[in-house]
């Protein structure tokens, strides 16, 4: 598939213009086309139906797109860098997910990963500080034009965290305002839509994944309290107890 910033040096010289002539008609900087055709930036989605009008060819046919294999090379890029962020790897993400919105300028998922990848990398201070302008941007940006609620939803959790990470508690209290109650998620509600096998995979798969909020909260409350050491203990046999049963009984 060709990049988008090839095919936009193509369609200009076959239109056999400059890069200030278009700069001029999208009412940009010169050396903002620069980059785009050399990769390094990409115009905001906004501006994207205006480019596409220009050459008289739809936003699709822009950006070399067949729906199929677009979601295909997406639904891989996002669980293979999401996998690597998972196991503490976020440099080669960080890399791979910018070279994918630069063939898919501005896509949800890909963006929404992406501030993944910076949030998680951001527990080293000084790569906190370096991604803290990027994190907010990308957010703002996936608030504002996104209309995928589960990306949506995302970002908030991760501005959150970010906030609270950074010592911005007000900014964060704000933004929980705006996250989804528990009562209306889909694994609490999934099970009234379901029967019989289905129903009861649901069921052991959420019973699993409750018992791990349960015992990373009662390891969160054993290390934040003043407990002396055998109360200390004591719970820590308590969540090792109850994931050997929930292993044996739902694993």
């Amino acid at each position: 598939m060709i990049a988008f910033y090839q095919k936009l040096k193509e369609l200009r010289r076959a239109k056999n213009i400059t890069q200030e002539q278009l700069a001029g008609y999208l009412c940009v900087s010169a050396q903002a086309v620069s980059r785009w055709e050399c990769g390094t930036a990409c115009p905001d989605i906004s501006m994207l139906p205006q480019i596409a009008g220009f050459f008289e060819i739809t936003v699709d046919e822009l950006l070399s797109v067949n729906e199929q294999e677009k979601r295909r090379e997406i639904d891989t890029l996002v669980a293979e860098t999401s996998s690597q962020i998972d196991h503490n790897i976020t440099e080669e993400p960080i890399r791979r997910l910018r070279d994918g919105l630069n063939r898919y300028p501005n896509n949800d998922r890909l963006l929404c990963t992406l501030m993944y990848a910076l949030y998680a990398a951001s527990e080293d201070a000084v790569f906190c500080a370096a991604h803290d302008a990027e994190i907010l941007s990308i957010a703002d940006r996936i608030l504002t034009y996104s209309e995928d609620h589960r990306c949506r939803d995302e970002a908030r959790r991760l501005l959150f965290r970010h906030y609270c990470d950074t010592e911005r508690k007000s900014e964060a209290q704000i933004i929980a305002q705006d996250m989804p109650l528990c009562e209306t998620c889909l694994e609490v509600n999934l099970y009234w839509g379901l029967d019989g096998e289905e129903r009861l995979s649901h069921l052991k798969d959420r019973i699993s994944r409750d018992m791990q909020y349960l015992t990373w909260d009662i390891w969160a409350y054993s290390v934040h309290a003043d407990l002396p050491p055998e109360e200390k203990q004591e719970l820590e046999q308590l969540y090792q107890k109850i994931e050997m049963m929930v292993n044996e009984k739902f694993a």
